[in-house]
């Protein structure tokens, strides 16, 4: 069984490696969480969530003062993203551990392997970490809003914050530089997942005794995960990106092999 000291130690490294990308740890944790701890889709998602939520307000906290988030892009992803994480996190009750696995590890690829056939393409021009964000208009606003219910619905079914979706539609959707797409993700994930976190609290999804463990160590994490993306180059952090996704995947399957 792993310890609290283990737990606290994972949920570190999962929280500076998701503040580096934008994708707030979970999609770490949540391996973790199934194949050590055996803990049901639900539960797995909801104790997670405590993660995201402590990772991603520690994190955005320390891009916003670099002025690296696009604020508006975030309101109009939490705009939708409640709806969703109320629905995302009723969903993760009723479903399979064998789905849950199949879907996330299918999800997880999926955005691996495009991101690394297009990073080519996408980091052009977009090298400067500290140019004016707000400047950019981002993505049309109709766009924006009905991207944050998936972002909702997906960060609550899975407990991983919703990043996953954020960071892969701005790269690919809006004329924001890398580099403030993983500033704008945890923006948007500190407004959307309190809601799904919420929700599995009420539906007794979450352990108690891990609280403490995942706090710690993901407001701990999430600064410096948020200094250490400043020190790497647009591609770097899509390779990263890719890889974290592709380990995730992986780690899920062999559960069932």
């Amino acid at each position: 069984m792993t310890t609290a000291v283990e737990l606290l130690i994972a949920a570190f490294l999962a929280s500076v490696f998701g503040s580096m990308v934008g994708l707030g740890g979970g999609f770490i944790l949540v391996p973790v969480l199934r194949l050590f701890f055996g803990l049901a889709p639900a539960e797995a998602a909801g104790t997670s969530l405590v993660l995201v939520v402590a990772n991603s307000a520690s994190g955005a906290f320390t891009y916003l003062l670099q002025r690296r988030v696009h604020v508006r892009l975030g309101l109009l992803f939490a705009a939708g993203g409640w709806p969703g994480s109320i629905a995302g996190a009723i969903l993760a009750k009723h479903i399979s551990p064998t789905i849950f696995d199949a879907l996330f590890a299918a999800l997880l690829i999926a955005v691996a392997v495009d991101m690394l056939l297009r990073r080519a393409k996408t980091v052009v021009s977009r090298e400067d970490p500290r140019q004016s964000v707000h400047l950019l208009r981002g993505m049309p606003t109709a766009l924006a809003v009905s991207i944050g219910f998936g972002v909702g619905l997906v960060s609550s079914l899975f407990g991983i914050g919703g990043g996953i979706v954020i960071v892969p539609t701005l790269l690919y959707f809006s004329d924001l530089p890398a580099h403030a797409i993983s500033a704008t993700s945890h923006f948007g994930i500190v407004l959307t997942s309190p809601v799904g976190l919420a929700v599995h609290a009420a539906q007794h999804d979450i352990r108690i005794a891990d609280i403490a463990s995942l706090v710690i160590g993901g407001l701990c994490g999430g600064p410096i995960g948020a200094r250490l993306s400043l020190r790497l180059h647009s591609r770097q952090l899509l390779v990263f990106v890719a890889i974290a996704l592709a380990v995730g995947a992986i780690s899920l399957v062999l559960r069932h092999v």
